[in-house]
């Protein structure tokens, strides 16, 4: 009696044990399986095969409506291998706001920039999640994530507090490294500002990586247009030479001149960072309209899937490996971020600091 105890006892705890990693498996976590080396090869590289999520966005030629994508329909190569589609899923969306609420000029209207939050977060549909960042003399959590709309109306309305600086690109690394990590599946990065850092600007490339380990969708809403459009008569017209003149007069049109290059190369910022990782900017040339990218961000998170696809690396890698994905049916487009790191070497989830 005691050993068939035993046994069954034993049973149910491997069964258990392999139910356990299979629900492990379905929510989003990454398998990974070594693989051995061959026996008497002491220098042979040890490899896994690592299963990667890697998020992308699907839509039809000519505005029409599409089904599902299916794993036939999908092909992804990495590093210029084709790699085997194990399947697509649509997963709830876990949307990170990131605002800019740096109000160091007066043509600088941050408010629109929580309004465009608050619109988005009415959209949400059931099961999605939000969190929400400002960022400015210091970077600041609002809301950590919740699917609850009201607590996400309440950070905006309460918790928003302009400032002087822009911490941009702090933003970015506390939220790859302390928020994103915490959710599986779909994560988008909803960025709504003008993309200036006037504390780190040279931080780019770091950024960047960052939120390429984090597998982020970056989409962004940028107020730049609106800003250039504003200051150009001002920093640069036929009697500017004349203006300059008097030192005060020049001193003012020199910081809107340098403001004005800064505003330009922080839309391209935005580009760069919603092109690499498969998202997408806007920058408008009038508030109404900026407004109204609330509404297209929303469509573009609705077409996000994950593909789950197997790359057999090396048990230390670290690089960085190229990524595309092409659509064998016709009509149908596809984009996705142009790269992705190791699992292996992504920032555990944990709560965030406060």
């Amino acid at each position: 009696m005691a050993h068939s105890l035993k046994a069954r006892t034993s049973i149910f705890l491997l069964l258990l044990a392999a139910g356990s990693w299979e629900a492990l498996a379905q929510s989003g976590r990454v398998r990974v399986q070594t693989v051995p080396r061959p026996q008497g090869d002491r220098d042979a590289v040890r490899l896994r095969v690592e299963e990667v999520l890697l998020p992308i966005r699907v839509s039809a030629d000519y505005g029409k409506l599409i089904t599902p994508p299916r794993r036939s329909d999908l092909i992804v190569t990495e590093d210029g291998k084709r790699r085997q589609v194990n399947d697509v899923i649509k997963t709830p969306a876990n949307v990170l706001f990131i605002l800019d609420a740096g109000g160091q000029r007066t043509l600088k209207d941050v408010n629109t920039h929580r309004e465009i939050a608050l619109k988005m977060i009415e959209s949400m549909s059931e099961g999605d999640r939000a969190a929400i960042m400002t960022y400015a003399d210091t970077v600041e959590v609002l809301s950590p994530w919740t699917a609850d709309k009201a607590a996400l109306r309440h950070a905006l309305q309460v918790r928003f507090k302009p400032g002087l600086r822009s911490r941009f690109y702090d933003s970015l690394f506390y939220a790859a490294e302390e928020l994103l990590p915490v959710v599986g599946g779909r994560r988008s990065v909803v960025i709504i500002g003008d993309g200036i850092d006037t504390v780190n600007p040279q931080a780019f490339e770091k950024a960047l990586a960052a939120l390429h380990r984090a597998r982020a969708i970056v989409y962004a809403a940028c107020p730049n247009e609106i800003l250039l459009k504003a200051i150009k008569p001002e920093a640069y017209n036929a009697l500017s030479w004349y203006e300059m003149i008097d030192p005060g007069s020049r001193k003012r049109i020199e910081a809107l001149r340098l403001w004005y290059k800064q505003i330009e190369a922080g839309e391209v910022t935005l580009q760069g960072l919603a092109e690499e990782t498969g998202g997408a900017s806007w920058a408008p040339p009038d508030a109404g309209e900026l407004k109204a990218v609330a509404d297209q961000i929303v469509r573009e998170i609705g077409t996000e899937y994950v593909i789950a696809y197997s790359s057999e690396r090396a048990s230390d890698d670290e690089a960085f490996h190229a990524v595309k994905v092409y659509t064998t049916q016709p009509g149908l487009q596809v984009r996705s971020r142009r790269g992705v790191y190791s699992d292996a070497n992504e920032h555990q989830a944990k709560t965030p600091r406060r």
